[in-house]
């Protein structure tokens, strides 16, 4: 399974900076000109890119967060935990970000199928009597599918998104640098200390990509609750 690296780690490649181009893009269509501008990042905003017409007609903090959702799941999954954190963000960017939630558009079931063959490194009849091809819930990381083993045992298949690792690792590494820009350019920006918030970010993404790390959590609170008659946690196999 890939694990994330932290982005202070790791320079600007090619590909960053390809994600980076389009960023600055996006927010510049959303009407951040001014800011991209006093964090140095004018040299990336194409003359073409004008702001879109209907910009005056939202609020700063909903124009942060449709060009969020705009940008895909790394920025969906900042802005859920810049909800939670309203000592970081003003209180309009924090009811914004609310808006945002897992349930996306899945994957293909077929995509699926290739990634749980390659993983288990056979075919999945040989596995499964049967996996519902559709997805009982779709999140940004993972999507969840019901299925039945061979066994006869009803189970629940829980699947990271194919590359979804490596997009996030190319996002963090262009949020480690913009968030450097924002500190030492646009002096307003320290007092929410932005690459703390992504420091804190690259953990709580460690922790939701980590499988092991999910399934050692699900095993000890299983231990926790055994004799709890009320309180049921799946069996992880």
């Amino acid at each position: 399974m890939p694990m994330l690296t932290t982005g202070r780690q790791i320079g600007l490649t090619l590909k960053s900076a390809g994600r980076l181009r389009q960023i600055v893009a996006v927010f510049a269509k959303h009407g951040f000109h001014n800011i991209l501008e006093r964090a140095k990042l004018g040299q990336f905003i194409l003359k073409k890119i004008a702001k879109s017409d209907d910009v005056d007609k939202y609020s700063t903090a909903e124009r942060a967060r449709m060009a969020f959702e705009e940008l895909g799941p790394t920025f969906v999954k900042l802005g859920q935990l810049l909800s939670t954190r309203p000592n970081l963000i003003p209180p309009a960017f924090v009811e914004e970000f609310k808006k945002f939630h897992d349930q996306v558009t899945p994957i293909s079931f077929e995509e699926i199928k290739k990634t749980l063959e390659e993983d288990f490194q056979r075919d999945l009849e040989s596995i499964f009597a049967f996996i519902e091809p559709a997805p009982l819930a779709a999140a940004s990381i993972a999507q969840v599918h019901l299925a039945k083993l061979k066994s006869g045992e009803d189970v629940a298949i829980k699947v990271q998104r194919p590359g979804i690792v490596e997009t996030i690792q190319d996002d963090l590494v262009v949020l480690y640098n913009i968030a450097g820009l924002l500190e030492r350019y646009v002096p307003e920006s320290r007092m929410f200390n932005p690459q703390s918030i992504v420091d804190e970010f690259f953990k709580t993404l460690e922790l939701e990509t980590n499988f092991v790390i999910e399934a050692n959590n699900i095993r000890r609170i299983a231990i926790n609750f055994q004799d709890d008659p009320i309180v049921k946690i799946p069996k992880f196999i």
